[in-house]
């Protein structure tokens, strides 16, 4: 055996001897990372843990003790009283957390599903159809956007009033089907990705401006929309000061986040934060499913271009 031999036997020695210390000592700084995202994770959920903590704990027990209750007996009296002593109720008939959620279902998705087909027809002409003044008519749309809509909520009821909306969902519903400048933006940005050249294959096939939306662009795009969809109906399911403005004196259209903060003015006093916890945890129960079902498509969508050349 030759020296060269030799010494390539023990060069392959200790290279195995070195990835075996290197796989018993993990580096420090991969365990420091993994230790801070757990302490960041347990500290995410640590205010979520004491809602549901909370709403099943008893008002008697959570009265007799001075500290927080970390694994109480579980109970539903929190829950039952919540849909007993129930104001909308009375005048409508329906417990008024499941009427406040249909009537939020329903306001959230006829603007949301409309809006979303107008934004994303917007964001396929200003990525993929050259038209003059593009970019001009595009930058305009984000100078737009960078005013603050809350500022003009008094102008905005004094339009609606005007027009006989002020008591009817028109004014949660009509705005939203025209569509959004910040879905528009971010729907551009992803279909910019999307590879020419399957859209001039498509013309040269004989496919129009519509057959090349529906066939190519929207399916390469559907991550995107289901992005764009969730946060659309996490916007829409949230919206308190639209539901306060023009819904507040309706009992038949009231909207769960209307029940929700009625929840907080019907049940006071010694041991009442158990009921408003349990009213949070049915208002959370939905978009924590939404999240579940649509999770692979939601982090699909948050990257940035479709098919690239």
């Amino acid at each position: 055996m030759t020296n060269e031999v030799i010494l390539n036997l023990r060069r392959k020695e200790a290279l195995k001897a070195e990835n075996v210390d290197k796989k018993s000592k993990p580096p420090v700084g991969k365990i420091i990372c993994y230790v801070f995202l757990i302490v960041y994770t347990l500290w995410l959920f640590l205010p979520m843990y004491t809602i549901f903590a909370t709403s099943f704990t008893s008002p008697a027990e959570l009265t007799s003790s001075l500290d927080f209750i970390w694994f109480p007996k579980p109970t539903f009296e929190s829950y039952q009283r919540l849909f007993e002593k129930d104001v909308y109720s009375i005048t409508t008939g329906v417990p008024s957390i499941i009427l406040g959620f249909i009537n939020t279902l329903w306001m959230t998705l006829i603007p949301l599903l409309i809006g979303l087909f107008v934004s994303g027809v917007s964001a396929y002409a200003f990525s993929k159809v050259k038209f003059k003044g593009r970019e001009v008519l595009f930058l305009a749309e984000i100078i737009i956007s960078v005013f603050p809509l809350g500022a003009f909520s008094i102008i905005s009821y004094m339009f609606y009033s005007a027009m006989d909306w002020v008591g009817t969902p028109w004014p949660i519903i009509v705005p939203g089907m025209f569509g959004g400048i910040g879905t528009v933006f971010f729907l551009r940005m992803y279909m910019d990705g999307v590879s020419d050249g399957l859209i001039e294959a498509a013309k040269i096939d004989g496919l129009g401006f519509w057959g090349i939306f529906f066939k190519i662009v929207l399916p390469l795009s559907k991550p995107a929309f289901i992005a764009q969809f969730i946060f659309g109906f996490v916007g829409g399911y949230n919206n308190y000061m639209g539901a306060l403005l023009y819904l507040r004196d309706v009992p038949q259209l009231v909207t769960i986040q209307l029940v929700l903060a009625g929840a907080e003015e019907i049940f006071n006093g010694i041991g009442a934060e158990t009921v408003h916890c349990a009213a949070a945890v049915i208002g959370m129960l939905p978009l924590i499913i939404l999240y579940v079902f649509m999770q692979k498509y939601f982090l699909e969508g948050l990257t940035v271009g479709g098919e690239k050349e």
